[in-house]
């Protein structure tokens, strides 16, 4: 045989095997067994952009169940049961997975053969210590709220505050640390309401080539650019959504010469209607003065919506599309918790974020007086 040929043949069935490998080590099966469960369909699920999305579904027959699949990068599953509540958390990586638990604590699994679940559970293990206290700072808080004990309330609230502060920095540090894990940007998307900017670019920044094609990569990315968009001494984006009357109101409409707040709330939103009186206060005493604001309420029940404006007392601008944490005009400002607020300047510029309370009115009088 030609020398020449026969390389070339040799490079082609090595290439073959190379791609077949390559598939074949995406390949994942994850055996799952449930201790005292009896027989039900279990289905395989992700989150994608804030929606619940079914890849897969089998029987679980005398506690055990397994799911077979393909996946290119690590990602968190979780196996539901139907018609239930409950669910297995797993991050499935290719190659053979067991998971173990049973039907009282799902969970809390035990899993075998996921490098990047043993990852997520050292950090689980260390921020157990913080839900732990937090529970008992509830608890705390509680009994302070029932003996009307408003100077304790406070002392807890602050005390509280400090261990979400702590509780960040350690997922902040494990990030950094885990950077060529997709664990990283995962743990950072489901707690990026924790992070300012500066903080969630910092991680992105580190994350290694290697898991530049995750979904959680791709979404933190997405997450920064969104709020270098809507950062302080930014100009507005505007939108439009329907008022309570069904007539579409755009920002733009309002925001013409004049502070505004815009408002991201919702009915049932407790602290947001705690803050309420706080912003009609405001309303009140700086509207005549060129003060508006644009309430946009992430409620999904139409009712609950016009009744908590007209309880409220709030007679300013109201928007809504009704699509609760999928509002557009929230994904436009990447709000992730309420209440929510940005305060634009005549020339429609960003120049502060999340004023309440006793902020609030003194920044608008010392713009205003």
């Amino acid at each position: 045989m030609n020398k020449t040929i026969y390389l070339s043949l040799v490079v082609t069935l090595f290439a073959f095997l190379t791609s077949c490998n390559s598939e074949q080590s995406n390949e994942y099966a994850v055996n799952i067994q449930i201790d005292e469960h009896p027989d039900v369909w279990i289905f395989a699920q992700v989150r994608q952009d804030g929606e619940w999305v079914k890849l897969d579904s089998a029987e679980l027959k005398n506690g055990q169940v397994t799911f077979t699949g393909s996946a290119e990068m690590p990602e968190f599953y979780y196996f539901t049961v139907k018609n239930s509540n409950s669910y297995i958390p797993v991050f499935v990586e290719s190659g053979e997975i067991t998971v173990t638990t049973n039907a009282m604590n799902m969970r809390e699994p035990t899993v075998e053969g996921s490098a990047s679940h043993s990852i997520y559970q050292n950090l689980q293990n260390e921020l157990k210590e913080f839900d732990i206290k937090g529970s008992e700072l509830g608890q705390q808080y509680r009994e302070a709220q029932s003996k009307g004990n408003e100077e304790r309330k406070e002392e807890i609230a602050q005390e509280y505050e400090w261990l979400e502060e702590d509780r960040a920095l350690v997922i902040l540090n494990f990030a950094k640390t885990n950077n060529t894990s997709v664990v990283s940007p995962f743990v950072m998307n489901i707690n990026s309401y924790m992070f300012e900017l500066n903080e969630l670019e910092s991680v992105a920044n580190v994350l290694d080539p290697s898991i530049a094609s995750s979904t959680y990569t791709k979404a933190l990315n997405n997450r920064v650019d969104i709020l270098k968009r809507v950062e302080v001494g930014q100009p507005f984006i505007d939108f439009a959504l329907n008022d309570p009357e069904g007539n579409p109101l755009s920002l733009s409409s309002v925001a013409k010469g004049k502070y505004v707040l815009v408002d991201f709330w919702a009915s049932w939103c407790g602290p947001c209607r705690a803050e309420n009186p706080n912003v009609v206060k405001a309303y009140q005493n700086f509207h005549d003065k060129g003060f508006e604001v644009f309430g946009v309420s992430f409620d999904r029940d139409y009712n609950k919506w016009v009744e908590a404006i007209d309880k409220d007392e709030l007679t300013w601008s109201h928007v809504s599309d009704l699509k609760y944490w999928q509002s557009e005009a929230g994904k436009l400002y990447g709000v992730q918790s309420i209440p929510h607020s940005i305060l634009l300047d005549p020339d429609g510029i960003i120049i502060a974020k999340n004023l309440r309370g006793a902020e609030l009115q003194n920044k608008l009088a010392e713009l205003l007086n």
